[in-house]
C-alpha cells in the first residue's frame, strides 16, 4: 500500500511541484536578462536553451 502511495505521489505531485519550480526559475531568468542589453540577454537565452536541450538528449 505505502509503496502505491508512494508512486503515486511521486507521479502527480513532485513534477507538478518541480515544473511549478521550473517555470518560476525562467521567469525570474527571463526578467532579469531583460534589463540587460536585449542582444546580450538574447545570446545568454540561447546558451541557456541549448544547454538544457543538451542535457534532455544525454
Amino acid at each position: 500500500m505505502t509503496d502505491r502511495l508512494r508512486d503515486w505521489w511521486f507521479l502527480h505531485c513532485s513534477r507538478t511541484r518541480l515544473a511549478r519550480l521550473l517555470r518560476a526559475e525562467r521567469r525570474r531568468l527571463d526578467a532579469e536578462l531583460a534589463g540587460w542589453l536585449p542582444e546580450a540577454s538574447a545570446t545568454v537565452r540561447r546558451r541557456v536553451l541549448a544547454a538544457i536541450d543538451d542535457d534532455r538528449r544525454a
